[in-house]
């Protein structure tokens, strides 16, 4: 059967000329005239599923792979038994400022048994060794990663030969795969193999590698667990001219004008049989690689076509530059092509790394070439998690959130008996904590005073859901997600506890960050009470669900006026020692100044209830963020830009909701009428604030620039037009759903009327131009 199946393939082979890449002339490559000394330095390819780390070496090529449910065991049951039962001496000791010793309680009560929940594990390394020398002529050699295709390339000359290979991720055709070809008839020499470690040197919880007919090798083993997760990989060969034959576990491809390989793996997360699935996966492939290819571009540009940036145009010597060239350019010179790239990079590997159907992103994407991989590779949900999705919603790629759904929905089913049997709120909540596994543990992670004592994870993950309704304004997805939303809130309505007459989570911490105990001025310590960023998650929260049994009709209002009463008792913003917003409940001083992590800022963004229009918070806010990152910037200097927000809203109802600003805050016109609406008010527009922050040197480096594609909350697509000092040329709204939306040029805030005006046909002009609009019809917006 394989035989004749490669028969068929190899009539189908079309032969392609072997020509140099030119990748400096591609404004969509990152590229390197050497091969990646490390696996950090490989490029990266992924359909969601399956991953591989390119390093591009010349005569031995070694892809790392990786498949997103081989993981390192199944789930454990870790609740520490005696965690209900000290629960309310451990808040005790925290009340009464006893935190060291509380920190010693938590050592052994708090934390989950074992600590550790499963981590991402390494499958296999795909050898790939050509017959020829490792000495490419000097000067040939090129390696590529294209953004626009999703390709990866090497390119060589040995001894006047050319050679090529490209790597594709096809999510359509659900494996790996390369094509090998060369410029000279029957120079494509090469053995495929695959083996689970790196080194070669131990085949650690490898089962089995053997041939498969003549044309395939399969292999497979475990994870260190018992019982664990079995896991299958095989590899296919079909070439053009030469011989295809295998040895032993190796598969032999001898002077061939080209070649194609295939790789598919499987674990018993999805199949019962592995070995199976992978070996008919193989054998069931009849398209031609140049038929896979074109199908998998197809696929992948759907998703990364729908955004199109440009800064405008780099200069000469800024192209001519490899990438980790222009990376330390940049850190002194803005470059408009680099950063466009950048940008369009990030949007690359959520697509390489989250597909309907797949596991969420973990903390390296799918990518990691390691058994014991830094922090596990898991899920941090205390930033790490939520960060790769921010790209979702505003680069116009909402539809890959299903994998956070996924695990969403995997956290909350563990989340509820962990909040029973450790915490002991029973009233249907659930609780997660600062990390997770695929399986969904919700247990404590680590002991690890910095992020371990922390159960609001929860809140920050549903908020993602609130906002996916916000872009799409899809209710049927709210109403579906609706039920998680408030098992969140369920779980603080039974264990926030009173303090100096707050409503407090206690224990908690502010996640990464530690405080200076001020008994002793000396002593590092981070378990606390009623900590800055869960006040604003719970605001949120609460907001959210009141906002949504008000839109779905819920009948929901007992619950919400509960948590109303709560909102009340929350810890109110307050101003710390420096100026900025005080991160714990007392005005600790913190013992990381610089730390990278802005938990306390949670509510400027990710959240929207600090902006421009309480100038108060406003101010605090931004004198957390110069304090905290004023040695950080100087290395990115060149990212600080914003083309477009939406996270405002404008009150419809002519007052806001919940929220009251400063009296003394204002404007002096018309404008002033204009109030901002927050979380929890249904009676809202949003506000599109177009070029709020590009600063001039970026317009003026790359003689002006463009973006199309971008959503903004009340689902609408947004493209925008600069010139060389920043300044709107023009822009173009279409609205998706219909709705009414604000519109203002730059960072004026509500209520005021010192900005620029904008006008649109239809809808006359203002410094806030309101848009009544039709679903599915553009608006042109410019300069009044």
């Amino acid at each position: 059967m394989f035989a004749l199946v490669s028969a068929l393939l190899l009539g189908q082979v079309l032969g392609q000329a072997v020509t140099p890449p030119d990748s400096k002339a591609s404004s969509s490559r990152l590229w390197s005239t050497s091969s990646a000394a490390t696996w950090n330095n490989s490029y990266l390819i992924g359909n969601g599923r399956l991953g591989g780390a390119v390093p591009g070496n010349i005569a031995s090529e070694l892809v790392y792979i990786n498949e997103d449910s081989f993981w390192s065991g199944g789930f454990i049951y870790r609740v520490n038994q005696d965690a209900r039962s000290y629960m309310p001496e451990l808040q005790q000791l925290i009340r009464e400022g006893r935190v060291v010793e509380a920190t010693n309680l938590a050592d052994i009560a708090y934390t989950g048994t074992p600590l550790s929940a499963r981590h991402y594990d390494t499958l296999a390394t795909w050898e790939i060794t050509m017959n020829h020398s490792s000495k490419a002529t000097n000067g040939s050699y090129e390696r590529y990663l294209d953004i626009d295709d999703a390709t990866s390339g090497t390119y060589y000359v040995i001894n006047g030969t050319a050679y090529s290979r490209e790597y594709i991720a096809s999510q359509p055709a659900g494996v790996l795969a390369v094509r090998i070809a060369s410029n000279t008839t029957g120079a494509v020499s090469l053995q495929a193999h695959i083996r689970r470690a790196p080194d070669g040197s131990l085949n650690r919880f490898e089962d089995y590698s053997r041939r498969v007919g003549n044309d395939t090798m399969v292999m497979g083993g475990n994870d260190a667990s018992y019982p664990g997760i079995q896991f299958s990989a095989g590899t296919r060969v079909v070439a053009k001219g030469g011989s295809v034959y295998a040895i032993g576990d190796t598969v032999v491809v001898d002077h061939a004008d080209e070649a194609w390989l295939y790789l598919q793996s499987w674990t018993t997360y999805r199949k019962d049989d592995p070995e199976a699935a992978v070996l008919s996966d193989l054998a069931a492939i009849e398209k031609t690689y140049p038929e896979i290819r074109a199908e998998h571009v197809t696929d992948y540009q759907s998703y990364a076509h729908r955004v199109d940036l440009s800064f405008g145009n780099s200069s000469a010597e800024q192209r001519n530059m490899t990438t980790s060239q222009r990376v330390a350019a940049a850190n002194s010179t803005f470059d408009p092509g680099f950063t466009s790239l950048f940008f369009q990079f990030g949007r690359y590997l959520l697509i390489a790394s989250s597909r309907n159907g797949t596991l969420a992103a973990n903390l390296q994407g799918i990518w990691n070439s390691q058994m014991d991989p830094f922090w596990g590779s898991k899920y941090t949900t205390n930033i790490n998690v939520e960060m790769n999705y921010w790209p979702a919603l505003v680069t116009n790629l909402a539809d890959l959130q299903g994998p956070l759904d996924d695990l969403i929905a995997a956290t909350r089913e563990k989340g509820t008996n962990v909040s029973e049997t450790m915490y002991g709120v029973e009233n249907g909540g659930w609780v997660l904590h600062h990390n997770t596994d695929m399986w969904g543990d919700a247990a404590p992670q680590d002991n690890y005073i910095y992020s371990t004592w922390w159960a609001s994870a929860a809140p920050w993950m549903v908020s993602h859901q609130m906002e996916k309704y916000r872009f799409t304004g899809d209710t049927t997805y709210l109403r579906n997600v609706y039920p998680n939303l408030k098992s969140a809130a369920q779980f603080f309505v039974g264990f926030l506890s009173d303090y100096e007459g707050y409503k407090v989570v206690n224990p908690t911490i502010s996640p990464e960050n530690a405080y200076i105990l001020p008994s002793d001025n000396l002593t590092a310590v981070a378990i606390t009470l009623g900590a800055t960023m869960d006040t604003e998650l719970l605001w949120e929260l609460f907001n959210s669900i009141k906002e949504a049994n008000e839109l779905l009709h819920l009948g929901d209002d007992a619950f919400v006026s509960q948590l109303e009463a709560l909102e009340a008792k929350l810890p109110p913003y307050r101003e710390n020692y420096f100026g900025g917003l005080q991160e714990w409940i007392h005005d600790y001083q913190e013992a990381i100044p610089g730390i990278d992590h802005l938990s306390p800022l949670w509510a400027a963004y990710p959240g929207n209830q600090i902006t421009s229009y309480n100038m108060t918070l406003f101010n605090w806010a931004r004198e957390t963020l110069n304090h905290r990152l004023q040695r950080q910037l100087r290395y990115a200097g060149w990212l600080k830009g914003l083309l477009l927000q939406s996270h405002e809203s404008v009150s419809t109802a002519g007052s806001p909701s919940g929220y009251s600003p400063p009296p003394s805050y204002g404007g002096s016109s018309a404008n002033q009428t204009l109030t901002a609406a927050f979380t929890g008010d249904v009676n809202k527009a949003p506000l599109i604030r177009l070029l709020p922050a590009l600063p001039e040197a970026f317009a003026a480096a790359g003689g002006g620039g463009y973006v199309s594609g971008l959503r903004a909350r009340g689902g609408f697509e947004v493209g925008i037009v600069w010139d060389a000092k920043g300044g709107l040329v023009s822009a173009n709204i279409t609205s998706l759903i219909g709705g009414t939306a604000y519109v203002t040029l730059g960072d004026t805030p509500i209520g005021q009327s010192n900005g620029t005006a904008v006008k649109a046909d239809g809808a006359g002009s203002g410094v806030f131009l309101k848009l009544n609009t039709q679903a599915g019809k553009s608006y042109g917006v410019t300069n009044a």
